[in-house]
């Protein structure tokens, strides 16, 4: 029995289906550049379940911008919810600033959204005000 691979039914192949993980990911660079520096994006992932029956398992991208000059000060922006069993989209999004929730967002429309949702006045204030007293500091400072 020592033969027998347990490997076989599994899929390595090199192409996945893209998450909204993914996305978010694909714009991180993009902060960084927009703000010299001064704020990045993280993306956290968490598997979690909904409090319904029977559980659901749901995968969460928590999206913070930090500001690394302000110790790594991060604000929560919002959340995506994927839900497991129904595939990588769609997903809802739950804005923490506004608390505000857009849900079914297929992948067609999700980065669309996301700079919908950092475009709404509350949340586009709160990661300009991070970004002003980031940039402040950094004036201020001491040189090394």
């Amino acid at each position: 029995m020592t033969d027998k691979n347990i490997w076989t039914k599994l899929n390595f192949t090199a192409s996945k289906e893209e998450s909204a993980y993914d996305l978010l990911l694909t714009q991180s660079d993009q902060l960084v550049v927009a703000t010299t520096g001064e704020l990045k994006m993280d993306v956290e992932a968490v598997d979690s379940y909904l409090d319904v029956e029977p559980p659901k398992p749901i995968a969460l991208y928590i999206l913070y911008v930090v500001a690394p000059n302000l110790g790594n000060f991060r604000r929560k922006i919002l959340t995506v919810v994927e839900g497991k069993e129904e595939g990588r989209f769609p997903v809802d999004i739950y804005c923490h600033i506004d608390d505000k929730k857009d849900e079914n967002i297929n992948k067609s429309e999700f980065l669309d959204k996301i700079s919908e949702i950092l475009n709404r006045k509350l949340v586009s204030n709160s990661i300009e005000n991070l970004f002003q007293q980031s940039k402040e500091y950094s004036k201020n400072k001491p040189h090394e």
